[in-house]
């Protein structure tokens, strides 16, 4: 059996070509009424490479493996000097507008810098982590004390259902 990348039974494009899938639809109706949408009949060849808005909650199942670990700085205090994937800084120019790491580097004015608050962290399994990796810009340590992956979370008080992310199918 096929290894699903995230949890979704229907995929949609819209006349801008952007593409998001039902779930995501579902609970944003702002959205959903303001386009046109065109169903993928084909998502495996259709949306390879491209990028999808989904919900949070869609890029860990259906076989994901997590276990919740807020403690974790407690077992492994060197995990920030193991960040695999994604940054813990965030960087505006002077006018205030988010810059990429490439793009502040690349930026002639003030850059300010500020860090990113992480709200809970999770043990995840080497596919998870390799998927999450390859496909989003989501914060994954590695814990060579326990080695382990380790996700961190950096939105806090939302269910993962109504929290929207990007991923690279």
């Amino acid at each position: 059996m096929e290894s699903k990348q995230f949890y979704a039974d229907d995929f949609y494009k819209n006349e801008e070509g952007k593409f998001y899938t039902g779930m995501y639809l579902e609970n944003n109706p702002w959205i959903k009424s303001r386009y046109t949408w065109e169903k993928i009949e084909n998502p495996y060849e259709t949306l390879r490479g491209k990028t999808v808005r989904c919900e949070y909650s869609q890029i860990f199942y259906p076989d994901s493996s997590m276990l919740l670990c807020n403690a974790i700085m407690a077992v492994d205090e060197c995990l920030y000097d193991h960040i695999e994937n994604g940054s813990c800084w965030q960087y505006y120019d002077e006018e205030g507008n988010e810059l990429d790491e490439e793009e502040a580097e690349e930026y002639e004015g003030e850059v300010k810098e500020r860090g990113v608050d992480i709200f809970q962290y999770y043990l995840i399994d080497d596919a998870t982590a390799d998927r999450l990796m390859h496909c989003t810009d989501e914060i994954i340590f590695y814990s060579e004390e326990l080695d382990l992956y380790v996700l961190g979370v950096t939105h806090f008080g939302t269910g993962w259902d109504y929290v929207d992310m990007e991923f690279v199918y």
